[in-house]
């Protein structure tokens, strides 16, 4: 926000943004898109996004959940989108050394093609997992969304459940066993050397 403010630095806080969360986005992206990189595009979009709109954000709310309103607005955006897109011209926000400094911060932190391949092959194992959860439980399949998707507290949760809290905190790790049987063949994968 300061580079925004000051009108220089504009490389030190696009690798900032890109080492906090390029991950984050990232995951956000590949769960909305299912495509890597789509989910890369993406992410790259939103921090020229954020560069362009960073003198709109008024800070009543966490720089991350503003990024990520960002992101699920490309997202959607993408989704609804049956063309190719038309790339930026120049004179539409960033400079066309903006540009290329930007592409080349997010290569620097880009997965190798087998990282690529092994994070694709996990996500498709915790998506099957996670799919047979929904069909087999979705009454847990959805509070552990809540928890893990949308980062409800157990208080949260235990309001929309009509619960106690200390009730709830049982409940969910009720959903939790549940999940696990689901996903295990994920958390073998995941934890292979």
């Amino acid at each position: 926000m300061r580079a925004c403010r000051d009108g220089a630095a504009i490389e030190q806080a696009l690798r900032e943004l890109d080492r906090d969360y390029f991950a984050i986005l990232y995951r956000d992206g590949l769960r909305t898109l299912h495509d890597p990189e789509a989910a890369r595009d993406l992410v790259q979009e939103t921090f020229i996004k954020v560069w362009r709109r960073c003198a709109t954000f008024r800070g009543d709310s966490e720089l991350l959940s503003w990024i990520k309103v960002i992101l699920r607005n490309g997202a959607f955006e993408r989704l609804r989108q049956t063309t190719r897109e038309v790339p930026l011209e120049d004179g539409e926000g960033l400079t066309a050394e903006a540009s290329r400094r930007l592409l080349e911060l997010s290569i620097d932190g880009n997965p190798t093609p087998e990282q690529a391949l092994r994070q694709r092959q996990l996500a498709d194992t915790f998506r099957r997992g996670w799919q047979q959860f929904r069909q087999a439980d979705p009454l847990h399949a959805n509070v552990m969304a809540w928890v893990i998707e949308d980062g409800l507290s157990i208080e949260e949760v235990a309001e929309l459940l009509g619960r106690t809290p200390g009730a709830t905190r049982e409940f969910v790790s009720q959903c939790r066993k549940h999940a696990r049987v689901h996903l295990a063949e994920w958390y073998a994968a995941a934890h292979e050397s």
